[in-house]
């Protein structure tokens, strides 16, 4: 152990925490996981640790280094963090364990059979082998939740963008909730995503909502509990309409944009899947909204 405790010390100085034989423990215990979970797949320990301390959330953002770690999904991040080191056999291991559901959830968006194998190199060439000037998307893995949901998100908005650019029609491709109903057959891929992603918007909700300031938490309860117009709050605050309703825009704007940084720290995607994820469940946003007020 004596040769792993530079690396998790390196590790917890670099993210700005403080810690211990604890800590240490904990991300070694995970690495160990990693590696019973993908025996033959070498990955040296201080690359592991480069990987995890890029991803760490910001201090507000969590509780402590140790219940972070202990959220994380140490087989799959060992495996992500395997293929961004390019180890032998980390590919085919992706593959082995993925590809079905790739396939799958391009299935599940109507695309032509013969694009399939198109946009399955697609993605591929975009998670796992990089193009010029973009290193491969496997190394934003964070491990916060599933890698294969990760994987999903991925190609769900890759053939999404293809059906954009093709003009098939949203709603027979399975376009977002709220920009066409739902088909009546359940969808598998799109009812996981739900699942699974719609308690981390919540959450990301309430830790976003609880970083603003006073002053912008009540102006957004007194819209969203009470329900109180742009007029009703201007009387309220003995303000000209004008600046109510910049207020109100401000504190949904702040709510959001903090809501989408804290997603994407913590499910180790960009910006635009993100945006990929909160629009799948955005036909319960304004409800997750108004309900987390009323519980604060």
């Amino acid at each position: 152990m004596s040769d792993a405790r530079s690396p998790i010390r390196a590790l917890r100085e670099e993210a700005g925490v403080g810690g211990g034989d604890e800590v240490d423990a904990a991300l070694g215990a995970l690495f160990e996981e990693g590696r019973r979970a993908w025996p033959g797949l070498p990955l040296a320990l201080s690359s592991w640790v480069r990987h995890v301390a890029r991803h760490l959330p910001d201090r507000d953002a969590r509780d402590t280094l140790e219940a972070h770690l202990a959220s994380l999904h140490a087989a799959d991040l060992y495996l992500a963090c395997a293929c961004a080191e390019r180890a032998p056999g980390a590919v085919e291991a992706f593959l082995s364990r993925h590809e079905a559901a790739l396939e799958g959830a391009l299935r599940s968006r109507n695309i032509p059979p013969d694009h399939r194998d198109e946009l399955r190199q697609e993605v591929l060439e975009k998670l796992i082998v990089g193009r010029p000037g973009a290193p491969p998307k496997i190394g934003d893995y964070a491990g916060r939740g599933p890698l294969g949901g990760w994987v999903r998100v991925a190609t769900i908005r890759t053939a999404l963008n293809f059906l954009k650019k093709a003009g098939h029609d949203r709603k027979a491709a399975g376009a977002e909730p709220d920009e066409a109903a739902e088909p009546s057959t359940p969808d598998p891929e799109l009812s996981f995503l739900k699942a699974h992603y719609r308690a981390e918007v919540s959450q990301a909700l309430k830790d976003a909502f609880a970083g603003l300031p006073a002053d912008e938490r009540n102006v957004l309860r007194l819209h969203f509990v009470d329900g109180l117009g742009i007029d009703r709050i201007a009387a309220v605050y003995g303000i000209h309409r004008a600046t109510a309703a910049r207020w109100v825009t401000r504190g949904r704007e702040a709510l959001l944009r903090r809501t989408q940084e804290l997603l994407g720290q913590r499910l180790g995607i960009d910006e635009a899947e993100v945006d990929s994820v909160v629009g799948i469940v955005r036909s319960q946003l304004d409800l997750a909204v108004s309900s987390l007020f009323r519980a604060s």
